[in-house]
C-alpha cells in the first residue's frame, strides 16, 4: 500500500501503529475499531507500514523545531527525540511515499531526506493542532508540493525585485537623511516577497481590496516599493514638510504612521490597497483594519460582489506574543458577528522586542503559538529564503481563500540595525550584533543565488532596481513642487468619510406621527406562532400601549424608534456590545425567543430590506478589541450608525488606547473621520465604584477643535434626536452618549410621541423655568436633575431655575447664554452626583469663564479616588445632602 505524505491517512496508521504497541494508548473507539479488523483487513494495514505513518506524521507534528529558521544561525540546534523515536519503529525494508503528486519507492534514509526537506528546512507548517482532518490533509498537501516546486522565473524575478527595491530606498533614505528614525527593513526584507506575492495572489483570485494594518518595521519601504505610494509624497513626509496646510485642526502625524490609499497593478490584475494609519501603540491597529474589511465586505456584497475584499495584517514577533489584543483578535476572527472571512497575519519575527530578548517576552518558543489555540495554521520561514517566503504566501493565502479563516506567516529574521536607527543595539545584544555585522545582506546573498539559476531573472530585477533608483532620485529633486493638497489626499484612507450624510449640522431630526405609528407597529409586532416569555410579551404590549397612546415614550423605546426609522429611511444600523442584544438592564428585547424551541425573531429586521441591514450583536467579554473593531467598520461604512454600548459606562477604560490613538484623534492626525456612538451607561446609583461612572471627566479632557460629541439625554426624545442626528448631520465626528441606567424605568422620563414628531430636533439646553423670582440657576446634567426637580416641587421652591446641559461638547454656549438672559442677577451654580475632581465640573466652569464671563459654584461630592463608594446607604445619604444643598442654598 502505497502511503501518502499528502493526505491524512498517516493520522489514522499512527494511531494504529500505536494501538499495535499499546492497546490502552488510543482512545477505547479507535481500539474498538481496530480489534474489530478482519483477516483479510489486516496485512493491508501492517505494522511497518502504520510505523512509516507514523513517521511521516512525526516530521508534521515536530519537524518544525527542527527547522533552520534563524538566518544567523544562533538559535541553539534541537534535536526533538520523537522524530528519532518514530524513524527507529521503520523497518529495514523499501518505504513508499507519495510525494506532491508523484508515488515513489525509496529507503528509509532518503525518506527521512525527503521530510526533512519538505518540513525543517528553511520553511516549516505547523497544522497538526487542526481540528478538521479534510483541513489538515488540504493544507499538507499544499504545502509539499509548495515547497518541492522548483520556483520558476518569476517567482525568482519578483522575489529578487522585491529585495533590491527595499534595499534601494533604506540606502537611499539613509543617505539622505542619515539622522531620521526610519524603523528600516534591512534584515527583514523577505517581507516585502510576502507582500508582494501575497497581492498577487489576491489579484489573480479577482479580490478587488485589500485592507492593511501594519506595524513601523519597514513601514516606509513597503509603502513605496509594494503598495505602490508616490515617492514625491514619501519623501516630502520623511524630510518633514509641513502639509497640514495651515489648519489648525489637522496636526499630521510621523511618516512611519500615515496610511495610504491606492490601487496597485500586479500585472495579472489590479487591486485597491487601504494602508491604514497607526499609532505608535502596538496591535491597536489590527481590529481596526478587521473592521473596516468587514465593513468594506458588506458593502460590497450589498453590490453583488461578495468576498472580494482581504484583511492583511502586520506584527512584530513582540507585539504578538506580549499584547493582549492578539488574543481579542484571534478570538474575534472566529465568531461570526465579527470574522472578517478570515486573516493573513505576517509577523516580522526579528526576534528581539526593543531591547527585550524572546527569553524576557514570552514564555513560548515561537511567537505565534497562541495561533494554535484559535484552530490557526502557522507558517515559520526563514528571512533569508525569499522563495521559501513566496511559497509561504501562496500558502497562506490558498488557506483563507478556501476556507475563510485566518492564517499565520512567522517570518524569521533581524533586525540590521538597533530599534531605530539613532539606537545602539550593542550596549544590550553585543553577541548578535556581532553576527549582524558579519552576516551578508539579503541583497548580496539572494542576487548570487538567482544569477546562478537565471540570468535573464536577475537582470529584470536588476532594470527594475536601475529604474527605481532613478525615480526616487527625480523624486528627491523635485517633492518640493509637489502641492501638499495632493501629499495629503494619499494619505487620506478612507476620503469617502470626509462629509456627513446630510446638509447641516443640527438637522431637524423628528418623524411624521404616521410613520412613528407605523413603525411602533413594526417594532412590537411578533409572529401569531411564536410564543415568548410571558414578561416580554408584556413588555412589548405595554411598549405599543405607549406609542399608540402617544406619550410615556421611554428611553429604550424612544431608541428603537431612532433604530426604526433610520432603517426605514434606507439607514443601516449595527449595535454591538456585551449583552446588548437583550440589554445590560432588560431594556432592550432586539430579539425575541420563542419559549418552546429557541426560534429568534427581530422585529426591527423587518424593516431591514432591499440591501439595508440591521445588526444586533453580542459581543464577546471585552471592551479594547471589540471598540475597535466597531470604530474601524464606521470609517469604511460612513452610511450606517454603528453604536458600541459598553454594559457599563465604567469599562470603558479597558478599551482607553482605542479612545486615545483612535477615536478622539485620528480626525486630526490622519483626516479619518468617524460617526461611531459609544454609549456608556452612566450615573451614580450606589452600585460600587465600578458600576457608576463613565468618567465623563477623562473624555471632556480630550475634546478640541469639535473632534467628537458628548451628551447625556435626560429625556426619551433627545435620545431619539441624538440617534438621528448622528447619521442625519453633516458633522461626522463620535459621539460619547451617556446612557441611562435607571432613567430607564424613572417614571418622570418619559416623552410624548410629539415631541419625535416632524419639526423637532435635539435640544442641547432645557431649561425649567423658576415659578416666581429667579435668585439662583442650578445647572446640571444628566439623572440627577430629577431628583432637583422632584425636592424644588415638592417644597414650593420658587426661585430656583433648572438648566440641563444636555450636550456637554461641542460647549452649547448661544443655548446657554439665551437661558441666563432671562436672569442676568442670579447665582450660578453647577451641581452634580459625581465627585468634585471627576464628572463635569472642571470642564464646565472652564467654559463658563471663557464663553459666558461667569462663573459657577458647585454643588456636589468632595473630590475622591474611585468613581464612588460601595455604601447604598452612604450614598443616598450623600445624593440628599447634594440636592438639599443646591435647591436650598442661600435662603
Amino acid at each position: 500500500m502505497n502511503l501518502p505524505l499528502s493526505g491524512d491517512s498517516s493520522f489514522f496508521l499512527n494511531l494504529y501503529a500505536r494501538y499495535l504497541k499499546d492497546p490502552q494508548s488510543v482512545p477505547v473507539d479507535w481500539a474498538i475499531h481496530f480489534e474489530s479488523l478482519d483477516d483479510a483487513q489486516a496485512p493491508a494495514i501492517g505494522q511497518d507500514e502504520a510505523a512509516t505513518a507514523a513517521f511521516v506524521e512525526a516530521f508534521r507534528s515536530y519537524g518544525h523545531k527542527e527547522a533552520q529558521l534563524d538566518p544567523l544561525g544562533l538559535a541553539p540546534t534541537i534535536h526533538v527525540p520523537e522524530l528519532a523515536q518514530a524513524k527507529d519503529h521503520v523497518g529495514s525494508g523499501p518505504v513508499k511515499l507519495s510525494v506532491a503528486g508523484s508515488s515513489i519507492e525509496v529507503t528509509k534514509e532518503r525518506a527521512e531526506e525527503i521530510l526533512r526537506q519538505v518540513y525543517c528546512c528553511h520553511v516549516a507548517l505547523e497544522a497538526a493542532h487542526l481540528d478538521d482532518p479534510e483541513d489538515r490533509a488540504w493544507i499538507y498537501d499544499l504545502f509539499e508540493k509548495e515547497v518541492l516546486a522548483e520556483p520558476d522565473e518569476r517567482v525568482m524575478t519578483s522575489g529578487l525585485e522585491a529585495v533590491l527595491l527595499a534595499d534601494e530606498f533604506e540606502k537611499f533614505i539613509k543617505t539622505k537623511w542619515p539622522t531620521k528614525k526610519r524603523f528600516g527593513i534591512e534584515g527583514s526584507e523577505s517581507s516585502a516577497v510576502i507582500l508582494k506575492e501575497i497581492l498577487r495572489e489576491a489579484a489573480s483570485a479577482g479580490q478587488t481590496e485589500v485592507v492593511v494594518g501594519g506595524m513601523h518595521r519597514g513601514r516606509l519601504a513597503t509603502l513605496a516599493t509594494v503598495f505602490g505610494k508616490s515617492l514625491p509624497g514619501l519623501i516630502s513626509e520623511i524630510k518633514g514638510r509641513d502639509i497640514t496646510a495651515g489648519d489648525e485642526r489637522f496636526t499630521g502625524d510621523v511618516p512611519y504612521h500615515n496610511g495610504l490609499a491606492g490601487t496597485v497593478d500586479m500585472g495579472c490584475g489590479a487591486v485597491e490597497v487601504r494602508v491604514l494609519p497607526h499609532p505608535s501603540h502596538l496591535i491597536v491597529v489590527a481590529p481596526v483594519a478587521t473592521g473596516a474589511a468587514r465593513a468594506r465586505q458588506e458593502l460590497q456584497e450589498r453590490e453583488g460582489a461578495p468576498g472580494s475584499v482581504l484583511p492583511l495584517l502586520m506584527h512584530t514577533d513582540a507585539a504578538f506574543a506580549g499584547q493582549g489584543l492578539v488574543s481579542e483578535l484571534l478570538q474575534m476572527d472566529g465568531l461570526a458577528g465579527y470574522s472578517p472571512g478570515g486573516t493573513i497575519h505576517l509577523v516580522v519575527n526579528n526576534q528581539i522586542g526593543f531591547t527585550t530578548l524572546p527569553g524576557e517576552g514570552r514564555s513560548t518558543r515561537h511567537p505565534t503559538d497562541l495561533g494554535k489555540a484559535y484552530d490557526i495554521p502557522i507558517l515559520h520561514v526563514n528571512g533569508d529564503d525569499p522563495i521559501a517566503a513566496a511559497a509561504a504566501a501562496r500558502v497562506a493565502y490558498a488557506w483563507r481563500h478556501r476556507t475563510g479563516r485566518d492564517v499565520i506567516i512567522d517570518l524569521v529574521c533581524y533586525r540590521r540595525n538597533g530599534h531605530n536607527e539613532l539606537d545602539e543595539p550593542r550596549f544590550t545584544q553585543p553577541v548578535a550584533s556581532a553576527a549582524i555585522e558579519k552576516h551578508p545582506s539579503l541583497r548580496a546573498l539572494f542576487s548570487e543565488h538567482v544569477q546562478t539559476r537565471s540570468r535573464d531573472a536577475f537582470e529584470t530585477a536588476d532594470a527594475g532596481r536601475a529604474e527605481f533608483a532613478r525615480r526616487l532620485t527625480e523624486a528627491y529633486e523635485s517633492h518640493e513642487k509637489l502641492r501638499l493638497n495632493d501629499v495629503l489626499a494619499e494619505t487620506t484612507v478612507f476620503p469617502e468619510t470626509e462629509t456627513g450624510c446630510g446638509s447641516e449640522t443640527d438637522p431637524q431630526t423628528g418623524i411624521d406621527s404616521e410613520t412613528l405609528l407605523n413603525l411602533g407597529r413594526a417594532i412590537t409586532n411578533i409572529p401569531d406562532d411564536l410564543v415568548p416569555d410571558v414578561k416580554v410579551r408584556t413588555f412589548l404590549s405595554y411598549r405599543w400601549n405607549t406609542i399608540q397612546k402617544g406619550s410615556d415614550i421611554n428611553m429604550a423605546t424612544a431608541e428603537a424608534l431612532a433604530f426604526a426609522s433610520l432603517l426605514h429611511e434606507g439607514t443601516s444600523v449595527r449595535l454591538s456590545g456585551q449583552d446588548c442584544i437583550r440589554g445590560t438592564f432588560t431594556q432592550r428585547h432586539l430579539a425575541i425567543h420563542d419559549v418552546r424551541d429557541g426560534r429568534i425573531f427581530v422585529p426591527l429586521s423587518t424593516l431591514a430590506r432591499d440591501g439595508i441591514r440591521f445588526d444586533a450583536v453580542n459581543s464577546p467579554l471585552t471592551e479594547y478589541g471589540v471598540l475597535a473593531f466597531e470604530y474601524g467598520m464606521s470609517l469604511a461604512d460612513p452610511n450606517r450608525l454603528f453604536v458600541w454600548e459598553a454594559q457599563f459606562g465604567d469599562f470603558l477604560n479597558g478599551a482607553q488606547v482605542a479612545v486615545d490613538q483612535y477615536i478622539v484623534s485620528s480626525e486630526s492626525k490622519w483626516k479619518m473621520r468617524s460617526s461611531l456612538v459609544i454609549a456608556l451607561p452612566h450615573g451614580l446609583e450606589g452600585q460600587g465604584p465600578d458600576h457608576s461612572s463613565a468618567r465623563i471627566e477623562r473624555i471632556l479632557q480630550s475634546c478640541a477643535h469639535e473632534n467628537i460629541r458628548v451628551a447625556l439625554p435626560s429625556t426619551p426624545a433627545n435620545l431619539f434626536h441624538l440617534l438621528r442626528r448622528q447619521q442625519r448631520s453633516a458633522q461626522r465626528i463620535p459621539l460619547f452618549l451617556m446612557a441611562p441606567k435607571s432613567l430607564l424605568r424613572e417614571k418622570a422620563c418619559r416623552s410624548a410621541l410629539s415631541e419625535l414628531a416632524s419639526g423637532t430636533r435635539f435640544r442641547a439646553v432645557i431649561t425649567t423655568e423658576a415659578s416666581g423670582h429667579c435668585n439662583r440657576i442650578v445647572f446640571c446634567t444628566g439623572k440627577i436633575f430629577y431628583l432637583l426637580n422632584e425636592m424644588r416641587l415638592r417644597e414650593g421652591v420658587s426661585d430656583v431655575a433648572l438648566v440641563r446641559i444636555e450636550q456637554l461638547y461641542p460647549f452649547p454656549s448661544k443655548d446657554i447664554t439665551e437661558a441666563l438672559a432671562k436672569y442676568p442677577k442670579a447665582e450660578l451654580v453647577w451641581c452634580q452626583e459625581e465627585p468634585e475632581n471627576q464628572g463635569a465640573f472642571y470642564y464646565m466652569d472652564r467654559m463658563f469663564r471663557e464663553n459666558v464671563r461667569r462663573p459657577l459654584g458647585y454643588v456636589g461630592r468632595p473630590p475622591i479616588a474611585p468613581a464612588a463608594g460601595g455604601s447604598i446607604d452612604r450614598h443616598e445619604r450623600e445624593q440628599a445632602e447634594i440636592v438639599a444643598a443646591a435647591i436650598r442654598r442661600a435662603r
